[in-house]
């Protein structure tokens, strides 16, 4: 049966890679929108050795264009991750599975102080306000916030004259059970076996995260949805899902200058959003879907500043999106603020001869690369 904890070793960041010794290797699969990625590692002492790795996008399976999203059946998913791993010559049996954020739902709840025993039964009474659907639908868990992590600016409120009730923050997740069942049907079906699910974001909060107890701001750029997660004191603060993409980049570009999306998919890639002039229609024809997206991601850094008192001190930027050429530059010149393009692998032991590749296809692999060293404590 697999794990359905979701905060396992997620406690504080310094315990994100003290690897405890177990044989075997084991597979991270992150399956989104527009394409399927795996990485598998094996633990050498107190290190994560990267054996190998893979992309396969699911497009041509859905019958469209690759780096569109696709709806595939449970059958076509099977069919494009059995290819996958055969391509990617993948040998692990055991799998840590992502769940995408659509699928789940994250937010900090504020209780009052109470026992262990207090909490569990008050739990699912409080989650009835927050999850709308009902609890019988999904698996739950939650996470008691460290007293002196909470980023609130208050940790007590007024209860009457002259009296304050102390108060703890609690980090609730939840997973539509059906979703769960769905991934484990064909996943189990390729002859794997699902060691335990993830929400996403957590996983790929155990990829990027170190010593960090600033707020910051993971932005997954996906072909189907924009992601916006705030972390601050090492800890998930909120999460927001913005239905814009890297795919609606190349849509605009494919109507504007009348080609298919597959050719303007190689446009988006190849020039995305350079200055030189004879690029100018191609960077104006993307900036307005690009700046809307911007302007989503700057309500989310009010929203955190007006309710925490804190600031997001840096941007760093996951998913296959996030490659796009400028857009690193684009986000620091409007917030002011550092931004840095993901670059998970450093994270991990492999042979120097790759690091070239290594170093160029970073973003896309953040959350599988999480779920692989999950399945490695």
């Amino acid at each position: 049966m697999p794990e359905i904890s979701f905060f396992k070793n997620l406690s504080l960041p310094s315990s994100f890679l003290q690897l405890r010794r177990k044989s075997g290797s084991v597979l991270g699969i992150d399956i989104g929108s527009s394409s399927i990625k795996i990485v598998q590692l094996r633990q050498e002492k107190e290190r994560a050795v990267l054996e190998t790795y893979g992309e396969l996008a699911t497009g041509p399976y859905g019958g469209t264009s690759v780096g569109k999203a696709a709806k595939l059946t449970e059958e076509k998913t099977k069919e494009a991750l059995t290819d996958l791993i055969r391509e990617a010559g993948a040998k692990a049996k055991n799998a840590v599975v992502a769940i995408p954020l659509k699928s789940s739902f994250v937010t900090v709840i504020e209780m009052p102080v109470m026992s262990e025993r207090e909490l569990k039964e008050a739990i699912e009474f409080e989650a009835r306000r927050h999850i709308p659907v009902p609890l019988s639908e999904v698996v739950l868990d939650w996470w008691v916030i460290p007293e002196g992590f909470s980023g609130k600016k208050e940790d007590t409120t007024e209860e009457g004259v002259g009296k304050k009730k102390k108060f703890m923050s609690v980090l609730l997740a939840a997973i539509h059970k059906e979703v769960m069942d769905a991934h484990r049907s064909f996943i189990t079906a390729t002859g794997l076996s699902v060691r335990a699910f993830e929400i996403e974001i957590f996983s790929a909060f155990r990829a990027l995260m170190e010593n960090d107890l600033s707020p910051l701001l993971f932005l997954d750029f996906g072909a189907a949805a924009t992601k916006v997660t705030v972390i601050d004191y090492g800890i998930v603060r909120m999460s927001y899902a913005y239905g814009r993409g890297s795919q609606d980049l190349s849509d605009v570009l494919s109507r504007s200058l009348g080609i298919d999306f597959a050719r303007a998919e190689e446009i988006k890639r190849s020039i995305g959003l350079s200055d030189r002039p004879e690029h100018q229609e191609i960077k104006s024809t993307i900036d307005p879907i690009l700046d809307n997206i911007i302007s989503e991601i700057g309500r989310v850094l009010m929203d955190y500043r007006r309710k925490s008192g804190r600031s997001i001190t840096r941007i760093i930027i996951y998913g296959g999106g996030g490659m796009l050429k400028g857009l690193v530059e684009k986000l620091a010149a409007h917030f002011g603020i550092e931004v840095n393009l993901a670059q998970p692998f450093n994270r991990l032991t492999y042979p120097p001869l790759i690091q070239p590749v290594i170093s160029e296809i970073g973003p896309p692999f953040v959350t599988a690369i999480g779920l692989a060293l999950r399945g490695l404590k």
